[in-house]
């Protein structure tokens, strides 16, 4: 037990309409598990949400909003345990991260799957690096930006733009460099 204390973070998300009087930078974090997106605000620990992420392999969500997938139907639960091998994306909103700890990049379009989700995006390497090799070698949490989530729900296939996505590599199925086209949209039936 004493072992996964400083692994376990504790973030007590908010709900829209919720006033709280603290002046430490506030995003909205949506968060995807294979049966359940969980959302809020929450407080970073960290000068970046994935930085965030990467730090900590369990989080104790409080207060976060859970709408099963693909059946629908949402309550706030008081407080969910969820590990990082459970989160198979993070969509990130609010301001970016800290100016200070930007290096250059280069950007590579990218189209990948997770489970039931398939995200397209920028990933973002340094220099000549493989994109696809300079992936495998990131922390689990992944930033891609320019993104957007695609899933199925029943027949339908919901489209979510998401701005910055995190994903956990560890959890991808498949990625391929390149645009979304017709052969990506190959999603899993729910």
């Amino acid at each position: 037990m004493i072992g996964t204390i400083g692994s376990r973070l504790r973030l007590v998300l908010r709900q829209p309409g919720t006033a709280e009087a603290v002046d430490f930078p506030e995003v909205d974090f949506v968060a995807y598990s294979t049966s359940e997106r969980l959302s809020g605000r929450v407080r970073l620990d960290s000068a970046r949400l994935t930085d965030m992420l990467n730090a900590h392999r369990e989080f104790v969500l409080v207060d976060a909003l859970a709408e099963r997938l693909p059946e629908g139907g949402s309550m706030v639960v008081p407080e969910i345990l969820i590990g990082r091998h459970e989160l198979a994306l993070v969509r990130a909103g609010g301001p970016r991260g800290d100016r200070s700890l930007r290096v250059r990049t280069k950007t590579h379009r990218v189209v990948l799957r997770s489970g039931r989700y398939l995200v397209a995006g920028l990933h973002h390497s340094t220099g000549g690096q493989d994109p696809l090799a300079a992936l495998r070698r990131r922390d689990p949490m992944v930033p891609l930006t320019d993104a957007m989530i695609l899933f199925r729900v029943g027949p339908n296939i919901v489209e979510e733009p998401g701005g910055t996505i995190v994903v956990n590599r560890d959890l991808v199925d498949w990625v391929r460099q390149g645009e979304l086209d017709a052969r990506s949209l190959d999603l899993p039936p729910d």
